[in-house]
């Protein structure tokens, strides 16, 4: 059986990781793009930013449905 509730809890963990190190990724790209060796540019960086906030809403508010949902059970 597919737990749900798990996939969503890992999938917004893994998606704050991602959207922070975007963003520092954004803030810091003369340090970042050369270790990347160029594959992680400001504007592609800025390109997933910008883009992962359509997958973290979402993904958020079935988290704080789950987790809603759970307390109100017990």
């Amino acid at each position: 059986m597919v737990d749900y509730k798990r996939i969503i809890h890992y999938s917004l963990l893994a998606l704050t990781i991602t959207y922070l190190i975007t963003g520092l990724i954004v803030t810091e790209y003369r340090i970042v793009e050369p270790l990347t060796f160029g594959l992680l540019s400001k504007a592609v960086s800025m390109q997933i930013h910008e883009g992962l906030i359509y997958l973290f809403i979402p993904v958020l508010f079935l988290h704080l449905y789950f987790k809603r949902r759970i307390k109100s059970k017990v």
